[in-house]
């Protein structure tokens, strides 16, 4: 019946509701559904990955590492408002854009540190297109794919700690988003303790090498299995002609 009703239907009415029905199946405001472009953003930002009730309940913890321009934190804060969003960015210039941007938001914190396996220092390769920025060299593949975004500019010296030294004080962290060029390893690595108390992982993986020495798809999931995660979700596969590049996974505790 429901079926049949839609053939009559304006097609703006029934995404409407389509899109109302997702954000109830996640926990958000169905009001929200109705914002210009919901639908898209709500996919770009990867939180229509995320399983049933998922934010649903009391405000709580949201982790962006990498977090670039804000592009994706703010992006969510137009369908979810968390008790603390922390957003953690090593490119000082790019850092001082996001306390400006997030200014008016006493719930962001932002955090100007790489993130790794162990305290230190390192250096940031500061790419033509800051989306790529990262603390290993590109790859000769990636640099002949994408020639102009995989340039290095600059280099900068940055300050590096670990996740479970960054979050020590966080109790609970609903989601943790990690977007961090090829260091992904590492960010696991020192993130043993954060991870036992973190209910979803949204993490980009790459199925061909963008940096020298990176981790790939196969060995972060070995390593998310052995924290206890499985993969519940992922995006459509990104970039190449012909082979996936990369793409987004959501890792979840499993229910049974």
């Amino acid at each position: 019946m429901k079926t049949w009703i839609r053939h009559f239907l304006p097609f703006g009415l029934v995404r409407a509701s389509q899109l109302a029905s997702e954000f109830a199946r996640l926990g958000l405001a169905r009001s929200h559904a109705l914002r210009r472009q919901a639908g898209w953003r709500l996919q770009s930002l990867n939180l229509n990955l995320l399983p049933t009730g998922a934010l649903a309940g009391p405000p709580a913890t949201v982790v962006d590492v990498g977090a670039n321009t804000g592009d994706w934190s703010a992006g969510l804060l137009n369908f979810y408002t968390p008790d603390r969003l922390i957003c953690v960015e090593p490119d000082p210039k790019l850092a001082a854009g996001l306390r400006d941007r997030f200014a008016a938001r006493s719930t962001v914190q932002v955090v100007e540190r790489a993130v790794g396996s162990t305290p230190g220092t390192a250096e940031l390769k500061m790419m033509e297109d800051s989306v790529c920025n990262s603390l290993r060299q590109p790859t000769e593949l990636m640099k002949g794919i994408y020639p102009s975004p995989f340039r290095v500019i600059e280099t900068v010296q940055v300050e590096v700690q670990t996740l479970d030294a960054l979050l020590a004080d966080v109790p609970r962290v609903k989601l943790l988003k990690i977007d961090v060029q090829g260091f992904e390893r590492e960010v696991l690595e020192g993130a043993a303790a954060v991870l036992r108390r973190t209910d979803f992982v949204l993490m980009e993986v790459n199925f061909k090498p963008h940096y020298d020495g990176e981790a790939g798809f196969l060995e972060l999931d070995t390593i998310m299995q052995r924290r206890g995660f499985a993969i519940g979700n992922y995006s459509a596969p990104k970039g190449g002609k012909r082979e996936a590049l990369y793409a987004d996974v959501l890792y979840l505790r499993p229910e049974s």
